[in-house]
């Protein structure tokens, strides 16, 4: 975890909500300088107007870390190359990227990190993971943020942010096989790691908000009033339980698809723990009926419960502590 002297925002851009966090590194650790989290209430909510009440001053002053949100889920694949120069790793990683990906070459962004460095039938290999994302769609999510004013330092995928709040969960020393699920208002990600390295990531577009609109038509609610019921009753109301049973048994049957698939072409012994993320593990009797489903242990995410805190108080932050999972792992990583 490496910080500059201006930290960064760390800026989860939700359907729903947005989410910052600031931190600075101390000798004892990682300290909280702010968060925020800003409702997106309305029609078509104004993003500048939605970023400038979340960061509370002008955002041509604010640095941030933002992940990549097109419409495609970016392909995050893991290679075994030979060691080599850097300039031939780079074509090298070029020319397996075009038998990865669906889209031209001309049409993708792509970016790789070396994780390790094996040596295999005394030939020494380089473990890359290579992240390819649609050039339009960041194109255009860059434009509409630089229309802001916002000055957008990094540009992450979520699953890497989201790894970095494991880390810091779990106090460096993640589970050997680790799934980390971030359940929002309308999206669902759903990553696999195996001895810190990212195996398997899978993006789908359904959350939360499926609740919501399940209540507003069984109880004739507005959407407020269903969102508020959500919220405050979940699970532990028998009229609202079955509206929100339907939802949460398809999340697990797609999370239990996806282990099977993974460990079908891993070979993988399983899993030993599950980290929640997002809003949706927050629901009242969501944790207990989830945990049902599983043998390994499941937990969620709440990085802010040991973290010196400049501001806000912590302890504000700890009912809602894993909306900000991402936001947190965006502000974990460097320019």
């Amino acid at each position: 975890m490496l910080f500059n002297r201006t930290p960064l925002w760390g800026i989860d851009i939700g359907s729903r909500s947005l989410k910052g966090v600031q931190l600075s590194r101390m000798r004892s650790g990682v300290r909280l300088q702010n968060a925020a989290l800003v409702e997106l209430n309305g029609e078509n909510p104004s993003l500048s107007d939605g970023l400038s009440e979340l960061l509370g001053q002008s955002l041509s002053k604010v640095q941030a870390a933002v992940h990549f949100s097109g419409r495609v889920a970016p392909e995050i694949r893991t290679l075994m190359l030979p060691v080599m120069p850097k300039k031939e790793l780079i074509e090298a990683v070029r020319w397996e990227a075009r038998k990865l990906s669906p889209l031209p070459e001309d049409e993708m962004v792509i970016d790789f990190l070396i994780m390790e460095k094996h040596t295999e039938e005394h030939v020494p290999q380089y473990e890359i993971v290579v992240v390819i994302v649609e050039r339009a769609a960041l194109s255009e999510q860059l434009e509409e943020l630089a229309s802001t004013g916002l000055h957008v330092m990094a540009v992450d995928v979520s699953a890497f942010a989201l790894l970095n709040t494991a880390r810091l969960h779990f106090s460096g020393e993640l589970p050997k096989n680790l799934l980390y699920v971030d359940i929002g208002a309308k999206n669902m990600e759903i990553n696999i790691v195996k001895d810190g390295l990212i195996r398997f990531t899978r993006q789908l577009q359904m959350g939360s908000e499926a609740i919501t609109d399940t209540l507003t038509e069984s109880l004739d609610l507005s959407f407020q009033e269903a969102e508020e019921r959500k919220k405050n009753t979940g699970m532990s109301d028998e009229i609202s339980r079955t509206a929100v049973l339907a939802q949460v048994d398809r999340l697990i049957v797609e999370i239990q698809r996806s282990v099977d698939y993974y460990r079908a072409q891993t070979r993988a012994s399983g899993i030993d723990k599950i980290l929640l993320m997002g809003g949706m593990p927050m629901l009242p009797g969501f944790l207990p009926y989830f945990s049902d489903f599983f043998e390994a242990g499941v937990e969620i995410e709440n990085s802010f419960s040991d973290m010196e805190s400049l501001k806000p108080d912590t302890a504000i932050l700890q009912d809602m502590a894993p909306r900000f999972s991402l936001a947190l792992g965006l502000a974990m990583r460097e320019k």
